[in-house]
């Protein structure tokens, strides 16, 4: 199956050879040999996925001891109904319904006790967590670990739900799930988003240097590189890449020069794409949502708007016009 390709599936059961081995499989996490499941240990599960995104919905056997082990990919929990706590070494975390949490992430390792436990697991994959890292300013690299499984405010909490609640909207849209571009962009949102919001050890201030690389040949090279990948799931690392500057560097450049970000101007290139395309398209075969989607623009409402300010018409109006 393309990867690009939205994916949905369901799964239950209540034997408990096959609910183990799918928590096994799926999960990384094992039950200990004291907490062999048996047969009033229902497992059940519907999952979203696309792009290497995914999001399930996961209902847990009624009192269930886990070992969670380490995932290049990270998962976050946010629990539905029921209650769970965590053990990292001497330090038990507990959640209640409607707090998210840290589930697999990269070097973790720990016990996760679950009692009735129902609940939303967005996974990132480890593609967009390299993508956005890259992005940091040039420093030694440190391995990514994360001090709590909570986030680090009520504030974060309510950042990550509003990107998780994003991310689910787009997932659940057969258009925006099958545009990897939009995609691509949400998994970095919710990476870069998830080295906000829980403690870790990556994020670091900019350099002297960045500075000093933001010049203009740092930004031709950044905008020749846009124009010849915009119709690729582009990262500002890959921007920062072409240009052989850090991600911070390529940034300063766009902002001093452009007074605008790399992903701004991007957009406005894909807006421009669009443009195009809806000049060309068959209105009998063709929609705006189709246009908007292949050109990485999820929300309609927002992509009309951004059209009409800039062309003075409706998308819709372009299309009819041909």
């Amino acid at each position: 199956m393309d990867a690009n390709t939205p994916h949905r599936s369901q799964f239950s059961t209540t034997d408990p050879d096959e609910a183990q081995d799918f928590i096994n499989r799926m999960y990384a996490a094992r039950p200990p040999k004291a907490g062999r499941l048996d047969k009033t240990s229902p497992v059940a599960i519907s999952q979203v996925s696309a792009g290497g995104l995914s999001y399930v919905d996961f209902t847990m056997p009624p009192d269930l001891t886990l070992h969670l082990d380490g995932t290049d990919d990270l998962a976050v929990t946010t629990l539905l109904a029921g209650a769970t706590h965590a053990e990292l070494g001497p330090n038990i975390e507990r959640y209640r319904p409607g707090d998210s949490f840290l589930g697999s992430f990269p070097q973790g390792d720990y016990l996760v006790r679950c009692y009735d436990f129902r609940a939303g697991i967005l996974t990132v994959p480890a593609s967009a967590l390299d993508q956005v890292t890259a992005s940091l300013p040039d420093q030694p690299r440190r391995p990514l670990r994360f001090a709590s499984l909570r986030p680090v405010s009520p504030a974060a909490a309510a950042q990550w739900q509003r990107a998780a609640q994003y991310t689910r909207t787009l997932l659940e849209d057969d258009l925006s799930a099958a545009s990897p571009l939009i995609i691509g962009s949400a998994a970095r949102l919710l990476a870069a988003t998830a080295l906000a919001v829980f403690p870790n050890s990556v994020l670091a201030d900019p350099t002297i240097a960045d500075s000093r690389d933001a010049h203009p040949e740092t930004l031709r090279r950044a905008v020749a590189f846009i124009d010849e990948n915009a119709h690729r799931d582009i990262s500002v690392a890959d921007i920062a890449g072409a240009a052989f500057v850090t991600a911070r560097a390529v940034q300063l450049a766009f902002r001093r020069h452009l007074n605008m970000t790399p992903l701004d101007h991007l957009r406005h290139v894909r807006l421009a794409r669009a443009h195009a395309d809806l000049l060309a398209a068959d209105p009998a075969t063709t929609t705006v949502g189709q246009i908007a989607a292949r050109w990485g623009f999820p929300s309609h409402s927002r992509f009309t708007a951004a059209y009409q300010r800039t062309y003075g018409v409706t998308p819709s109006t372009t299309l009819r016009q041909r």
